[in-house]
């Protein structure tokens, strides 16, 4: 039996905030940070110049937002805390190292227990309901921890607005509301005990203990199958380029096969949900669905491929034996190999997400003309012009590539959504079109690519990935 003493505890807790300060990476929460407050923070000021009339509303929704930009912050920080849990969940350690385990499952419990405990003291009793408030967070930050350990069960959150939609219009939805809250009356403690039951359950069972699923979930991630399938396929032949078999190498969360699996899995249960959430809410709210539908397909098919980029630095360790291995190329020629893999897979993801796009979007105009437009107010075009011009990540500067991988994998997808966020105000305030910024942007685009394509002929060898970062 290992004893857990506080400090143990203090410096798991306190890790995230240790690596910013080790890498002097402090902008990404500072981000987050002004996110969350640019709201309040402009409606209060806002407050101060405009119409009198409208001065108390706007206070008011500058109080509202202030409180959902403080909610935002705590799950925020909930969610990286859990993320930097799971990477200290190393198979190493948790097989050879007392008590490891049992440390990590301790700190996530101790957290999620004061955030319970602030919750239930603030708002809980300020608005009295303090059971009520320690219900909803207990269970709220175990799904989230569920979700970010489990990532498929992120699927099942496409589909709750929908069906939280279905039921609080149906006929008898005041009758189903009174017999819930007359159930919460009469069993809250039952309730509350079984939720916190449930969410301890949930934080120890995500950590895991090393055992043969660790190793298989370390080895192969989600990729799994398809990779290990080429690579069985690629050992078998033994005539492969040594092209083929430095991409294996490099780790499935890389690999096109993932790229395949991503494809596959995305279209099988985001097309399953919208059926079934078509059906559910009718044919009208169907088609509306089916309109974001090909926003989802624009902003989603390519994030993998754009995402495999920063995970390069997770086989750091297995880089620098194959950057040994006879036949490798190095210098510029490596540098250059690794920029073109990257940008087909990439490439092969935008052709496949503009097709679909394209394809949702004629079906749904044929269904009702200009449904997508009234739906999407444009944000779906706006964002498929964005896309092409993604490639710029896959041109890096590989020895001196960030090792942490969090913002790094979320600014493609960030920069995707911004950028056409100001296509869509250019085409509604100087009638600019979707296509001329795309294909403007894409060129320039392609310029950047083709001065990093010459840089990197002076740039150190690529592999390992991040050593110099």
């Amino acid at each position: 039996m290992h004893r857990i003493d506080s400090s143990s505890l203090a410096h798991i807790l306190a890790s995230p905030w240790q690596r910013w300060h080790n890498e002097g990476r402090f902008w990404g929460p500072g981000i987050v940070i002004a996110l969350c407050a640019v709201a309040p923070v402009g409606m209060g000021v806002w407050s101060l110049f405009c119409d009198p009339r409208l001065a108390e509303g706007v206070r008011h929704g500058a109080v509202v937002s202030g409180w959902a930009g403080l909610g935002a912050l705590v799950l925020a920080a909930w969610a990286i805390l859990v993320g930097d849990v799971l990477r200290q969940n190393r198979l190493s350690l948790a097989r050879l190292v007392p008590g490891h385990v049992g440390r990590l499952r301790a700190a996530l419990l101790a957290a999620w227990a004061v955030l319970v405990l602030v919750a239930t003291a603030g708002p809980g009793f300020a608005l009295d309901a303090p059971l009520a408030w320690a219900c909803c967070v207990a269970g709220g930050l175990a799904l989230l921890t569920a979700a970010l350990r489990w990532p498929w069960l992120w699927t099942f959150g496409i589909a709750a607005p929908f069906v939280v939609h279905r039921l609080i219009t149906r006929p008898d939805a005041d009758a189903l509301g009174a017999a819930l809250q007359a159930n919460w009356a009469r069993e809250s403690w039952l309730l509350a005990a079984v939720v916190a039951t449930a969410g301890a359950l949930v934080l120890v069972v995500i950590v895991r203990t090393g055992e043969h699923r660790h190793f298989a979930a370390r080895a192969h991630g989600l990729s799994a199958r398809p990779y290990d399938w080429w690579l069985n396929h690629v050992l078998a032949r033994g005539d492969s380029t040594v092209g083929t078999r430095l991409l294996l190498g490099l780790g499935p969360a890389t690999h096109w096969a993932a790229r395949l699996r991503d494809a596959f899995w995305f279209f099988v249960i985001g097309g399953g949900l919208c059926a079934v959430v078509a059906l559910l809410v009718g044919s009208d709210l169907g088609l509306i669905i089916m309109a974001w539908m090909g926003f989802s397909v624009v902003t989603g098919v390519a994030s993998p491929a754009l995402q495999a980029v920063p995970r390069l630095v997770r086989t750091r360790r297995e880089q620098a034996l194959l950057a040994l291995l006879p036949g490798v190329p190095r210098g510029a020629r490596l540098n250059r190999w690794l920029a073109w893999q990257m940008s087909l897979s990439l490439l092969c993801a935008i052709a496949g997400a503009l097709l679909l796009f394209w394809g949702i979007n004629a079906v749904a105009d044929l269904i009702e003309p200009g449904l997508v437009d009234r739906a999407t107010g444009g944000m779906g075009a706006a964002c498929a012009a964005a896309l092409p011009p993604q490639l710029v990540w896959q041109w890096r500067a590989w020895a001196r590539m960030p090792s942490s991988r969090g913002l790094q994998e979320a600014l493609p997808a960030l920069a995707q959504v911004g950028l056409g966020a100001v296509f869509l105000t250019l085409h509604h305030v100087v009638g600019a079109t979707y296509l001329a910024m795309g294909v403007a942007l894409t060129a320039a685009s392609l310029m950047y690519c083709a001065w990093r394509w010459w840089r990197m002929g002076a740039e150190r060898s690529a592999l390992p990935v991040g050593r110099l970062g």
